[in-house]
């Protein structure tokens, strides 16, 4: 008889908690407050196969967001393209330590290096949803191709050969002309579209072109030819990432003056003009020092500047390029962080190593690599914390580009099938 009302016992206990449990996780406003709680986008994608009702819970819009602003784009490493002693490009991985184990675990079963690939030179030219865009030498020519180290059975996949720049029409022995040459992403739900970009500028006409080539099929077919004037040209900048696309848009950080944007959709460039910090009575620019943009969420843009090891971060979120919509974010000295690390300049007479140079900038400018005193700096934007993540040999090494691999966003779920 006891026996017996203890097991009915236990049943109600049993149903009631099975009860409490469906409510709770069959709602999908609770199910995103325990979702907010998980660490990686990985962890979604597992619990959105589970069921159709979690499906729907992990991959709303309104809780992707959320879980964006909770938990960063995970940076699992960067690739680091120098030129080599034969006139080369080289390119390596360098993986961010420490790592959390399930971080770190991901690193060791992908393949990141590029060694492999049979090159004479190799340059990341691309780097983001998890896929790297590469410049590969082979057989005289240069040939793009795209790297999927999370998955390493893709293999590398070639691209069709890039459009030839005529070399009649803009020869390239004239001081006066500047050519910027470049290879895009653009994500579009799931799907990766990839531009050739290549702006021509004619220091002695003021006279800016830019080419815009989509890859649609197995080859390279021009979308849109469209010219402006530019009165000063920052050309250091020719060599950096201050150029990304971002809903048909092109942003440029390349002129004296303000922000270049070129719109795909309708083939026209407008400006947004620098802060009014940096500019003068009629809107000239007085800076000097490295900036480098940066996608914001939305249709808004970052915008970094270092001068003198202070660094500060601008967001610019108007519907109209003016100075007025700038808004200051974030302003950090380095000079302290510096101290913190122990770096100095005190090894190098060379005044070249005192300055600080600007290599990439996260998304909504959430991290800054940058080149000081022989090292190669993290900063984390929102810690204003400082990490040395590479030291250079050689009193003339320099890095030529980098570029930040994260972890795939917004993650790929299941297709749900009706």
């Amino acid at each position: 008889m006891e026996d017996a009302k203890r097991e009915r016992g236990k049943s109600t206990l049993a149903a009631a908690s099975a009860a409490a449990i469906s409510l709770v996780l069959g709602d999908c406003d609770l199910l995103g407050e325990i979702f907010l709680h998980l660490a990686f986008p990985t962890d979604l994608v597992r619990a959105a196969a589970v069921c159709r009702r979690w499906l729907r819970a992990a991959s709303d819009p309104a809780f992707l967001r959320r879980f964006r602003d909770a938990h960063p784009a995970r940076l699992l490493g960067f690739y680091l393209s120098a030129f080599s002693a034969n006139q080369s490009f080289r390119a390596a991985f360098v993986p961010m330590t420490p790592q959390t184990p399930d971080l770190d675990a991901v690193v060791r079963r992908g393949r990141f290096g590029l060694d492999s690939y049979v090159s004479r030179s190799t340059r990341v030219m691309d780097c983001r949803n998890s896929r790297v865009v590469v410049n590969l030498f082979r057989d005289g020519y240069f040939t793009p191709a795209v790297h999927s180290p999370l998955h390493p059975a893709r293999g590398l996949v070639t691209l069709p050969r890039l459009p030839v720049l005529d070399e009649k029409k803009n020869s390239l022995d004239d001081e006066k002309l500047y050519i910027f040459r470049e290879v895009l992403s653009q994500e579009c739900g799931n799907v990766q579209y990839y531009f050739r970009f290549e702006l021509h500028y004619n220091q002695k006409d003021e006279q800016a072109t830019a080419n815009v080539y989509k890859l649609q099929g197995d080859a390279w077919t021009m979308q849109i030819s469209a010219s402006t004037k530019i009165s000063s040209l920052l050309t250091s900048t020719l060599n950096t990432l201050s150029v990304f696309l971002v809903n048909d848009k092109i942003y440029m950080g390349i002129t004296v003056h303000n922000i270049l944007v070129l719109d795909l959709t309708s083939s026209t460039f407008s400006t947004i003009n620098y802060p009014m910090k940096y500019s003068n009575r009629v809107g000239k620019l007085m800076f000097d020092g490295e900036i480098m943009l940066a996608r914001a969420n939305g249709s808004g843009v970052y915008l970094v500047h270092v001068k003198e090891l202070q660094l500060c971060v601008w967001l610019h979120n108007g519907c109209h390029g003016s100075m007025g919509d700038w808004l200051l974010v974030n302003t950090i000295g380095l000079r302290d962080l510096c101290a913190n690390l122990k770096i100095s300049n005190s090894t190098t007479e060379d005044d070249y190593d005192c300055d600080a140079y600007i290599h990439a900038v996260g998304d909504n400018a959430e991290f800054i690599f940058l080149q000081m005193y022989q090292c190669v700096l993290y900063l984390d934007v929102r810690r204003s914390a400082l990490q040395n993540v590479y030291n250079m040999t050689g009193k003339k090494a320099h890095v030529t580009l980098i570029h930040p691999y994260l972890m795939t966003w917004p993650p790929i779920f299941p297709v749900l099938k009706e």
